[in-house]
């Protein structure tokens, strides 16, 4: 479980972690700002099934609230994690 993360509007939050996936090598993370309707990817190149993979993800929130991203691994079979993780962001003025 990755803890929330406290923000303020109009300053950059950098969200961090890692991913392994021991039954072979994770082919991208995919990460979602809009409770999973669309997912962007990033490619992992060269990881294998021995590593973790350390990902990251920055945004600067425009508006106060609570926001959610959403993280998941890829296999390069295309499968993904069947839950995603779940980062809480609150966001203050």
């Amino acid at each position: 479980m990755i803890p929330a993360i406290e923000a303020v509007v109009g300053h950059p939050v950098e969200v961090k972690g890692y991913a392994q996936n021991f039954d072979g090598p994770i082919g991208a993370m995919e990460f979602s700002c809009d409770g999973g309707a669309t997912w962007t990817t990033y490619e992992t190149a060269g990881a294998d099934q021995s590593l973790n993979v350390n990902w990251s993800f920055s945004f600067t929130p425009e508006k106060s609230g609570a926001y959610e991203l959403l993280v998941r691994a890829v296999t390069d079979e295309g499968a993904s994690t069947p839950e995603p993780a779940v980062v809480r962001v609150n966001v203050r003025e």
